[in-house]
């Protein structure tokens, strides 16, 4: 389950050129997603890569005993309006072994990326959506 949805506005994430060429049209993210991993590796969190989904760009943050990971993307037709949350997966394995507390994890990762957005480089907004 995601945690809160993070929204920021600043015009300091710039798009790369062919970037939405590994998502999908208008969706980019790639920037802020480099920005959340430099700043959770700053904070001693692990991070495995950033990669390319449907809808922006995740920070893979580990796969053992959970999924854990923070989706990033621009709003709709927007490049100055940036959305970002932490997701958390326990496979059936974590689930069943108990490994990780899905919840307490979940808003562990989303009170840091929090702190973490707020932080961005030309921040004139902030705000979050569950």
């Amino acid at each position: 389950m995601p945690g809160e949805c993070h929204v920021i506005q600043t015009t300091a994430f710039a798009i790369e050129p062919g970037e939405d060429a590994s998502t999908n049209p208008g969706r980019y993210g790639r920037a802020l997603a480099n920005y959340v991993a430099d700043q959770f590796r700053a904070r001693g969190e692990p991070v495995e890569a950033v990669i390319p989904e449907d809808f922006g760009w995740c920070v893979l943050l580990g796969q053992k005993p959970a999924k854990k990971f923070i989706c990033c993307g621009n709003r709709d037709e927007r490049t100055d309006e940036w959305m970002a949350f932490a997701v958390v997966e326990a496979g059936l394995v974590g689930r069943f072994l108990g490994g990780v507390n899905v919840a307490a994890e979940t808003e562990r990762l989303s009170r840091l990326l929090g702190e973490v957005v707020q932080g961005a480089p030309g921040v004139t907004a902030y705000s979050t959506e569950q």
